[in-house]
Parts: C-alpha cells; sequence; structure tokens
C-alpha cells in the first residue's frame, strides 16, 4: 500500500511504507500470498491465519499509526494519512472511489450502520421505514432491525436459498426505507441474482444493502449494490476491520458523521492497514484460487452425494461460492460430528454461520425447507491444501459411525 506525501501531512517513514507496501502480484503457479492453513483446517467462515505480509503491514502501523489521525499534530497527522492511504487501497480493489469507502470495526458493524443510516434517514423524512430482506439473511442483518423496531417484510427463498423474485416483487409493491439481501450465503454458499434484485430495487426506488460475507477474494467483486458491507477476515486480513461502501449519489444519515472516512466507532488503524494489504496481495490470485476450490469443493459434494452415509448436500450446486459446502445428516447431532471429526484432526463447523452453538437450529436451512437432525459446513481456507480434502473424506465415515454409535 504505498502512500505519497501531502503539504499536511509529513511523510511516512521509510520502513512503515516498506512493510506497507505489497510484493510483486504472483502470477501463474509461482508463490501464493498466503502460508499454508493448519493441516486438517475446514472452517474458514470461522477464520483463517493472517498473511503474512498483512502481519508485517500491520507491526509497522501499530509502530508508527498510534495517534488519533483528525489530530492536527504530527502523530496524528502521520496516522491519517497511514488510514488515508489504506482506505484508498481498498477503494481500487472494491472498484469504487475513497470517498465511497468508510472503515468500520467489523462486517456486522458496517452492516449495523448502513441500516441505521438508511432507515434513519427514513424516519427523519416522515417516510416509511419499514424493512424488506430475503429469509436467509444472517443474524448481522436481522439482530439491528430488531433493534431498530422497524417492520421487516421477509422474501421467500427456494429449496437452494436463492430469493423468489416474484415474491421480491410483491414485498416492493409497497414502500420501504431498504432491501437487504446477501450476496450469497456463508451456510450453504448460494449466489443470489444480484443482478435481477437490483434491477428490481432501482426501479422501486429503494437502496439495496448487500451484506457480502465470504464473497471478497472468492472470485469478481459484486458490482450490484448502493450499500456494500464486507469483513476484511474474509480475504485473509484481521478481524478488527470491516468497510461499508455506499454510492456517492445515495443520501444515508448514520449517528456518527462520516466525513472522516470511518463510522461505527474509531477506527482500528493498524488493521485497516494491514486489510488494505490483505487486498492487495489476494485480488489479484483471486480468480485462480477460486477455481482451485470449486473443484475441490465439487468433489466433495459429488463423494458425498454417491455415499450412503445418510446425507443430503444443500446448496446450489453450480451458483455458489467456491469454497463452501454444507450437508445434513440423519440420526446425529451437529456437536457429535464436529466433535468426532475433530479427534481425527478436521476441523469443520455445525448450525448456524452466525452462532458457535451447535444446539441452535439454523433460521437458513428452516426458510430453504431443509429439515435435519444436524448441518455440516465445510469452508475451505484460502490455499487449502487437496490432502485436507483427502483427509476429510476418508475420515468422515468413521467418524459418523462413531458419532451416532454414541449417541445410541
Amino acid at each position: 500500500m504505498a502512500v505519497r506525501g501531502h503539504p499536511c501531512h509529513p511523510r511516512v517513514s521509510a520502513a512503515t511504507v516498506s512493510a506497507m507496501t505489497p510484493v510483486e502480484a504472483p502470477a501463474g503457479t509461482g508463490p501464493r500470498p498466503w502460508a499454508e492453513p493448519p493441516a486438517g483446517y475446514l472452517d474458514a467462515v470461522g477464520g483463517q491465519p493472517l498473511l503474512p505480509a498483512a502481519r508485517q503491514a500491520w507491526l509497522a502501523a501499530s509502530d508508527q499509526a498510534w495517534s488519533d489521525p483528525a489530530r492536527l499534530h504530527h502523530a496524528g497527522r502521520r496516522a491519517g494519512l497511514v488510514l488515508d492511504a489504506a482506505r484508498s487501497s481498498v477503494a481500487t480493489g472494491l472498484g469504487v472511489t475513497r470517498d465511497e469507502v468508510f472503515w468500520t470495526t467489523s462486517g456486522p458493524t458496517a452492516v449495523a450502520v448502513g441500516l441505521q443510516g438508511l432507515v434513519g434517514r427514513a424516519r427523519s423524512s416522515g417516510r416509511s421505514t419499514r424493512v424488506v430482506a430475503s429469509s436467509v439473511e444472517s443474524l448481522a442483518v436481522l439482530n439491528p432491525l430488531g433493534a431498530l423496531g422497524v417492520e421487516v417484510d421477509q422474501v421467500r427463498v427456494d429449496g437452494t436459498g436463492r430469493i423468489d423474485l416474484v415474491d421480491l416483487d410483491r414485498a416492493l409493491a409497497l414502500p420501504c426505507a431498504v432491501v437487504a439481501v446477501q450476496a450469497a450465503s456463508p451456510e450453504v454458499g448460494t449466489r443470489q441474482p444480484l443482478d435481477a434484485v437490483h434491477a428490481r430495487t432501482r426501479a422501486a426506488g429503494a437502496p439495496l444493502l448487500v451484506h457480502a460475507v465470504q464473497v471478497i477474494g472468492r472470485g469478481p467483486v459484486p458490482t450490484d449494490w448502493d450499500l456494500l458491507a464486507i469483513s476484511a477476515r474474509d480475504w485473509a486480513g484481521p478481524a478488527g476491520a470491516g468497510v461499508l461502501a455506499v454510492r456517492r449519489d445515495l443520501h444515508w444519515a448514520p449517528d456518527e458523521s462520516p466525513d472522516r472516512g470511518w463510522v461505527g466507532g474509531f477506527p482500528d488503524i493498524p488493521a485497516a492497514a494491514a486489510a488494505a494489504t490483505a487486498l492487495e496481495q489476494v485480488m489479484p490470485v483471486a480468480g485462480q484460487e477460486a477455481g482451485r476450490a470449486f473443484a475441490l469443493t465439487a468433489r466433495i459434494r459429488q463423494v458425498l452425494a454417491d455415499s450412503t452415509l445418510g446425507i443430503a448436500v444443500t446448496g446450489d450446486p453450480a451458483e455458489r461460492l467456491p469454497h463452501i459446502v454444507t450437508f445434513t445428516c440423519s440420526g446425529v447431532t451437529g456437536e457429535a460430528v464436529v466433535d468426532a471429526l475433530s479427534r481425527r484432526g478436521i476441523s469443520v463447523a455445525s448450525g448456524s454461520a452466525c452462532t458457535s452453538d451447535t444446539r441452535m437450529p439454523s433460521q437458513v436451512l428452516a426458510a430453504m425447507g431443509v429439515a435435519a437432525d444436524a448441518s455440516i459446513r465445510v469452508s475451505l481456507p484460502l490455499g487449502c491444501p487437496e490432502a485436507t480434502v483427502d483427509h476429510f473424506l476418508t475420515a468422515l465415515p468413521e467418524a459418523l459411525a462413531d458419532a451416532r454409535a454414541n449417541l445410541g
């Protein structure tokens, strides 16, 4: 993340610039920007290791950019320069302008601030505060809406988790403050038809907020949105950095003035620097890595579908995130399967993508009409080796048998 001098800012030290400037983007079959994930780790939705270059950027910014970036003294201006450079870098990665990018403290914070800003604007102008959302939105969307005390019209989805466009047309027949539709489901992987959704919301005069969980760094950046909420942890950046991108022609009214380039709390400047560096590293190889991951998860889907293990694979087989596979199991609990696989060196997740409580039923699967005793999600981290997939497929039959036996 290269930075330039500015008449109002002191020059950032050479050490900081060096640490925050990306190495040459890898190409072809050469080295990748990530370290190899831990053996057996298949829970990218739960987190993945910080990129080495991002860690260097974080350490350098911690040394150099520790002051309030709004201050006019030397240390404050230096911090402001680092934060602005990170903001510009992320904007370039997303294909938007710097003024459309705002730092937040997490992806869910970005969602909450975006919703509050649009509902607050509607409320202050005496317009409808009603919100339209797909029935498979995460708790990061549903919880802020509950706190805002607004009417939420949830749009149906089909059996793969894709939004029902006919039901969306019904919901858009009445005025609303905002429409919330995820880019793709982090629970089952199904991508939403954002082009068709955005065409409808524009025609209805309603802004579209897209929560792009597990999407950035896994293929093309979504373009059909009015607000885009993302989290740096999805592209192997730090957990303490989120981004809310807002189209420049959209009027919104967040509680906190966005003029300084951040909303939803004071920004973590080292995390912002690390997030920008990670995005710069990942985006040049995102397409190739997505193709590799898609082939691995297609293999998992096929093996599970052909098995006699009492398993059903969920989500769309083609229009999906490249690295996520979710399947349901009969006669067992998710916790028992996760534990049995963990004892065999495999890390997966169970239950809702928004909670670690495996006993909590998934509202996503319920909305899809999927009934099951347990659901297991496999999500490949960036750089996941094929050997880890081999290990998982070999260990699963025995792990399921043990889990069922222990419950019996």
